[in-house]
């Protein structure tokens, strides 16, 4: 007859257990669920701070995993923002970010941080209307290379001239570089231009430098730039100063981008 009270205590001890172990994973989930709603909200307001962005900026932050241990640990591991139609010094574009293990609390270096913008027509030709004496109306995109489409005067005629731009990055500028010509309906080379009627065709036969830094944060350094379908795409290291560094935060200028 004893037997029979033990077990219920046992039984009893069971289904205290379960109860404890329900309620503390409901308050782990409503953790992770109050994270994973108040870490987006600050890391969208850091954002929108330091770069004067639109109090109503749509900025879509996501972070993979568990964000709990990240947060305990103090380092979240990956965490990827994007924002379309992102406007600073009146340039806009589509912006994504990814970072690898970037500090929760403000402090400290992540690992790496990788930004990529994406310009289309439009917003191309916003930005080249900055730089002096380009022929902003005759641009458009011709993937992979930027496309000139105007006339130059040779002996008093007007002659239809087609021009070809590579697009690269050097020393932190965009550099748009011509490699071929169509004049008069004959396709010639960039080189050949030059060394036939150079001084004919004038700066159209030169590369043409554009600075972005003036318009970023001078923790953006260019790294490297594609002309796609999609627009001019042109990518960022971004240095982890800008988490507490107020000079790297503020925009950089013409021939430093760093």
């Amino acid at each position: 007859m004893t037997g029979v009270p033990a077990r219920r205590r046992r039984s009893r001890g069971w289904i205290a257990a379960i109860i404890v172990v329900a309620v503390i994973a409901a308050l782990l989930v409503a953790l992770e669920l109050a994270a994973r709603a108040i870490v987006p909200q600050v890391v969208r307001s850091q954002i929108v701070a330091n770069l004067g962005l639109p109090e109503d900026q749509a900025i879509d932050v996501d972070v993979p995993g568990v964000l709990l241990p990240q947060l305990a640990v103090g380092s979240i591991a990956e965490m990827s923002l994007r924002a379309d139609d992102v406007e600073i010094e009146g340039i806009s574009g589509d912006a994504r970010v990814d970072i690898q293990d970037a500090p929760v609390w403000g402090s400290g270096d992540w690992s790496s941080a990788r930004a990529v913008v994406v310009l289309d027509e439009e917003q191309l030709r916003t930005l080249l209307g900055r730089v002096d004496d380009f022929p902003v109306d005759a641009v458009s995109l011709d993937a992979p290379e930027v496309a000139l489409d105007t006339e130059l005067s040779l002996f008093g005629a007007s002659v239809p001239l087609g021009v070809r731009l590579a697009a690269t990055a050097e020393d932190g500028d965009l550099v748009l570089s011509p490699t071929t010509f169509r004049l008069g309906g004959v396709d010639v080379s960039a080189d050949a231009l030059r060394q036939q009627v150079g001084p004919l065709v004038g700066s159209f036969a030169e590369s043409w430098p554009v600075c972005l830094a003036e318009y970023l944060p001078s923790a953006l350094t260019l790294t490297d730039v594609a002309v796609e379908d999609r627009g001019v795409v042109a990518s960022f290291d971004i240095d982890s100063a800008i988490l507490s560094d107020e000079k790297a935060q503020q925009p950089g200028t013409c021939g430093d981008a760093s």
